[in-house]
């Protein structure tokens, strides 16, 4: 694969990896204050549209200080204020072994416009980020309750979603070299920290972040131009550890578009997209083993963009590229797969993420029919689940 370089624009405007840099001090909302390490070379200054839109008070975005982290609107544009929902459109009926499905194509509350993330929470909560940069929150059985945007959209939208201990969301708002904190109840947004760079503790494009069981812990996958690697963070932003480069060796990624953590096993699973495999890691960041290898065949992998792990070990990877879900063993060994690629309701078109819930519940978000399709293990596994 032809690796095209970024350029010094897209540098500025997506050289984003929320996952451990710091805001400015004195920061409101609990903006984190840990210093980053220095970048290595300057990035160039975004374009005006980073400099205006839609994303302050007065319809003004921030001014970005090249090297320093992208500032945060005060007060924040009403749309990323927390809403709560009542009602809002009814879950639609599936076929097959789809239960029920939420969205269709739309900018109205409950509908998606390319959605491009999904995690749930303990109790099967449903968060989904699409391409407006609007995150909506949805019960187990696929009603509305709450909506908010991330703080700034003129740059870009995120592409990763995850869930601290505590229930919070994480965001990792992808070109704004950030993670962004949510009450997930009200998704009143509470903290922040991250900033453009190359250097380990700064960001290019941020694709994920995950958290410790203890929530020590935030994993993040990011890359960019010569960038390609999983860079670790406490919650306030300090940097821990990192591993990762481009290419396609051992230790090695192109792309990376999400990761999972699988800590009674002491692993972590990378979906190296651009070089169509999961790879496979201790905690440390050892290497331990790929699975996948590009082609269309069972077992083989298409732009793997998302990995979740369910409850026995099993490793669930959207594949976007071959347009289904496969569903691997621990050691990457294949167990089940379902989908494909239709533009009509039971199809999938362009599948970015999968999200595990409690009872056996998948769901697997068809990205550009604008879907999120509830279906069960047995779906994809056999069996009773």
């Amino acid at each position: 694969m032809r690796r095209r370089p970024f350029s010094a624009a897209c540098v500025a405007a997506f050289a984003c990896g929320l996952a451990g840099c710091p805001a400015p001090a004195g920061q409101p909302l609990g903006g984190a204050v840990a210093a980053p390490a220095s970048s290595a070379a300057p990035l160039a200054t975004p374009s005006e549209a980073a400099r205006g839109g839609d994303e302050g008070a007065e319809g003004i975005a921030p001014l970005y200080v090249p090297g320093e982290p992208f500032p945060v609107p005060q007060p924040l544009p009403a749309k990323s204020i927390g809403r709560l929902i009542q009602g809002g459109p009814a879950p639609q009926s599936g076929a097959g072994p789809i239960e029920f499905w939420i969205g269709g194509k739309g900018k109205e509350d409950g509908r998606f416009a390319y959605p491009r993330a999904l995690v749930t929470n303990a109790e099967g909560v449903l968060f989904v980020a699409d391409k407006t940069g609007r995150i909506q929150k949805f019960s187990p059985e696929g009603s509305l309750l709450a909506l908010v945007r991330t703080p700034g959209v003129v740059q870009g939208k995120p592409t990763g979603l995850g869930i601290d201990p505590e229930g919070n969301l994480l965001v990792a708002d992808t070109h704004y070299c950030r993670v962004l904190r949510y009450d997930a109840a009200d998704l009143t947004l509470e903290s922040w920290y991250g900033a453009p760079g190359r250097d380990p503790g700064r960001f290019m494009m941020i694709t994920a972040v995950q958290a410790t069981r203890d929530g020590k812990l935030h994993f993040t996958t990011d890359f960019g131009d010569d960038v390609a690697r999983v860079q670790v963070f406490r919650p306030d932003g300090t940097y821990v550890r990192s591993w990762g480069t481009f290419g396609d060796g051992p230790l090695q990624f192109k792309r990376p578009m999400n990761l999972a953590l699988d800590e009674d096993r002491d692993r972590v699973y990378v979906a190296d997209s651009a070089n169509h495999r999961v790879g496979v890691f201790d905690l440390e960041g050892k290497f331990i083993a790929h699975f996948g290898g590009q082609g269309r065949e069972a077992g083989q992998l298409q732009y793997p963009y998302d990995v979740k792990v369910g409850e026995s070990g099993e490793v669930w990877v959207a594949e976007f590229g071959n347009q289904r879900i496969s569903v691997f063993d621990p050691e990457g060994a294949l167990l089940g797969s379902w989908g494909a690629p239709r533009r009509a309701l039971g199809g999938l078109n362009r599948p970015w993420a999968v999200a595990l819930g409690p009872k056996g519940r998948v769901w697997a978000l068809d990205s550009n029919g604008d879907r999120c399709y509830a279906l069960r293990q047995n779906a994809f596994l056999g069996g009773s689940k």
